[in-house]
C-alpha cells in the first residue's frame, strides 16, 4: 500500500488500512474517504503518514500511460476516441486529456481481436445521415405543457412531497426529518446504505435514520432523499439508446464529479453539486416518458448526424431538456440553486450562478468523455471553456479526480440499486 505523508493527502483519497493514532485508538476505518476535516484531525493527533487505496491494488492490470497499450489496441482506441470528442476543439488541453482518460478506460481488458470488433461495432460514417427519416412532426414543444402534464400525473411518491415540506420548513427538527424519510421504508434502507459507504467516510456505522440526520445534516439529508426518490419515480423507459440503470450510472457519476468538484473549487454545499448531477437530465427522462417519439427522434437525428444533442433538441423542439428540468424542479418546489444547476448545465455562463453552474457542466463533460453509463449521447459534448477557465483547473486534476469518481460510484450505485 502507497503511503502518504499527512502534508500530501487530499480529500477524495480512500484508506488502504484503520487510521489510528499512536496510543491505537482508530479515527478512521479502512475505506473511508478523506475529507479536509479528517485530514485537519489527522495533523491534530500527529499523524505523520496514512496508507491510500493505490494503483497497485486498484490498477494493477490497468493501462495507465499509451505506451503501455498494444499498439492495435491503442490505434483502434484512438479512433474511437476520435469519434467521441469529434464536437471538442483537439488543442485544448482538458480534451487531450480527457481522450486519453477515454483510451486508457477503453483499453482496459482490451486484446487487439476484441479492439477491431469494438471500432467495428460503432463506425464513423456520416452518410448513414442521408438514409436516417426527419422527424414526422414539426414539434413546438412548450416546457411550461410539459411540467404541467408531468405534474398532473403525479409520478413521484408522496414520500417526496412530504420531504419536500419538511425541507422548506426551517423548524424541521432531524427527528422530525427522520420520522419523515422512515415512513418509506425502502427509501430509508437505501439512504442508510449509502451514508455508510466510503462515499461519506463516516468513521463507524450509522445504523438509525435520526442519527444520519444528525451526522450529515437535515437540509443535505432531505436533498439526498428527494434525489433518491426521484430514480423510483421513472420505469417503463424506451430502451433503444439507453438502459434505465445506464442513465442512473451516467447520473450518479456526474453528481459525484461536481461533489469532487466543488471541493476542489473551494465551494461549499457539496451535496447540492450531488443532487444537481444526479438529476441534471430528468427533463430527458420526463420527455421519454411522456412523449416516447419525439424524445426518441431527436436522440436518433443527433446520433446520425452527429450533432450535439441540445442543439439538436433546439432545432427540432424550441426547447432542450436542460430546460424542462430545471422548470420541473421549480414546480417540485425544490430549492432554487438546484432548478439554476439544472437549467443551465449546457450553458453555464449565461447563469445567474455561473461558477456553480460551470461544475455540473465540467462535471457532465468528464463523464462522457470517460463514458460512464449513458444518457443517450453519443459524442462527447462540447466542453465551455469559459466555464473551465472559471473553476481555475489544470488538465493534471483530470486524472484523479476521475480516478476518485470512479471508485465512489460502484458504491453509490450499490445503495441505490441493492438487487444489482
Amino acid at each position: 500500500m502507497p503511503k502518504f505523508a499527512v502534508d500530501l493527502l487530499e480529500p477524495g483519497m480512500i484508506l488502504a488500512e484503520d487510521l489510528t493514532t499512536s496510543e491505537g485508538r482508530m479515527l478512521l476505518p479502512r475505506g473511508a474517504m478523506l475529507s479536509d476535516a479528517h485530514i485537519r484531525t489527522c495533523r491534530v493527533w500527529g499523524i505523520a503518514e496514512a496508507s491510500i487505496l493505490g494503483d497497485e491494488e486498484e490498477e494493477a492490470d490497468n493501462p495507465t500511460t499509451l505506451e503501455e497499450l498494444d499498439p492495435q489496441v491503442l490505434d483502434a482506441c484512438k479512433i474511437m476516441a476520435a469519434q467521441r470528442f469529434v464536437l471538442n476543439p483537439s488543442s485544448h488541453p482538458a480534451v487531450q486529456e480527457m481522450a486519453k482518460l477515454y483510451v486508457l478506460r477503453q483499453a482496459r481488458g482490451l486484446d487487439a481481436e476484441r479492439a477491431r470488433w469494438m471500432l467495428t461495432a460503432s463506425p464513423n460514417d456520416d452518410t448513414v445521415a442521408m438514409f436516417t427519416p426527419q422527424p414526422t412532426t414539426e414539434y413546438n414543444i412548450s416546457p411550461k405543457d410539459i411540467v404541467k402534464q408531468e405534474m398532473e400525473l403525479a409520478s413521484l411518491p408522496n414520500i417526496f412531497f412530504q420531504i419536500t415540506e419538511a425541507l422548506k420548513n426551517p423548524r424541521s427538527s432531524a427527528s422530525y426529518v427522520a420520522e419523515v424519510i422512515s415512513k418509506d421504508v425502502a427509501l430509508s434502507a437505501k439512504l442508510l446504505k449509502m451514508v455508510n459507504t466510503p462515499f461519506y467516510g463516516f468513521p463507524s456505522k450509522i445504523d438509525t435514520l435520526s442519527r444520519a440526520v444528525t451526522i450529515v445534516g437535515t437540509t443535505q439529508l432531505t436533498n439526498l432523499a428527494m434525489g433518491v426518490s426521484v430514480i423510483t419515480a421513472f420505469d417503463n423507459i424506451p430502451e433503444e439508446f439507453f438502459t434505465l440503470k445506464e442513465f442512473w450510472l451516467h447520473s450518479v457519476t456526474c453528481g459525484i464529479l461536481a461533489r469532487l468538484l466543488a471541493g476542489q473549487v473551494g465551494i461549499g454545499g457539496n451535496e447540492k453539486f450531488f443532487i444537481a448531477g444526479l438529476l441534471h437530465d430528468i427533463g430527458r427522462l420526463v420527455m421519454l416518458k411522456n412523449h416516447p417519439r419525439a424524445a426518441t427522434e431527436v436522440l436518433r437525428l443527433a446520433k446520425t448526424s452527429r450533432r450535439a444533442l441540445v442543439e439538436v433538441e433546439d432545432a427540432v423542439w424550441g426547447c432542450n431538456h436542460a430546460e424542462i428540468g430545471g422548470r420541473l424542479l421549480k414546480a417540485w418546489q425544490l430549492p432554487a440553486s438546484l432548478e439554476v444547476l439544472i437549467h443551465y448545465h449546457h450553458y453555464p455562463m449565461a447563469a445567474s450562478m455561473a461558477q456553480e453552474a460551470a461544475i455540473i457542466h465540467v462535471a457532465d463533460y468528464i463523464t462522457h468523455g470517460l463514458g460512464i453509463g449513458s444518457s443517450g449521447v453519443s459524442l462527447v459534448p462540447e466542453l465551455n471553456t469559459k466555464a473551465w477557465q472559471a473553476l481555475g483547473l489544470s488538465r493534471e486534476d483530470l486524472a484523479s479526480i476521475a480516478k476518485q469518481a470512479e471508485r465512489q460510484s460502484n458504491d453509490v450505485m450499490a445503495a441505490f440499486f441493492p438487487d444489482g
